[in-house]
């Protein structure tokens, strides 16, 4: 039983396909704004190796990253009801959090860190971005934990956390060691 009670009138797949379509709007405008930025440097790549631009490129997926929080944030309010299914989104966050770990070690690795060649280089890219998405990563994870009412699927996800949060305190030490 909802908390709200006209959210009991709508079928159950009509709620699925409201967060699927907001998983679609996101990445269709994710893909959006990363061509725009794309095609703006190949433009004028001078004015895209600064900082400044840097600073602009973490914006942008901050927000891609939250924007994405939104319908899984619909997920999580809609199976939150079913042990089962709460449990299958548990483990994809699960998943989630060692792709942190796997994805330094990635960039810890010259050949991809530091690549300028096309497949290593995309590589790298995406371990770098999955990497400083840390902060809204914690959102995610929290937001969810706490809309948890089964036991496992909130203690898997507070793993997550955990795993989410050595990593980054593991990289920071790691990159201020002299």
């Amino acid at each position: 039983m909802s908390a709200i009670p006209f959210m009991n009138a709508i079928p159950w797949r009509a709620k699925i396909g409201v967060v699927v379509a907001g998983y679609a709007a996101v990445i269709v405008v994710s893909a959006m704004w990363i061509t725009q930025r794309y095609l703006a440097e190949q433009r004028d790549p001078a004015t895209f190796s600064s900082g400044m631009a840097a600073g602009g490129d973490w914006f942008l997926e901050l927000i891609i990253v939250a924007m994405l929080l939104v319908p899984t944030f619909l997920l999580a309010l809609l199976i939150r009801d079913s042990e089962a299914s709460y449990t299958k989104l548990a483990k994809i966050l699960f998943g989630f959090a060692l792709a942190a770990p796997v994805s330094m070690g990635l960039m810890a690795i010259p050949a991809i860190g530091e690549s300028k060649n096309l497949p290593a280089s995309i590589v790298g890219c995406i371990c770098l971005y999955r990497v400083f998405a840390f902060p809204m990563t914690l959102f995610g994870f929290i937001g969810c934990a706490v809309l948890a009412k089964f036991k496992r699927p909130r203690r898997l996800i507070w793993y997550s956390l955990l795993i989410e949060i050595l990593s980054i305190v593991f990289m920071f030490t790691l990159t201020t060691i002299k």
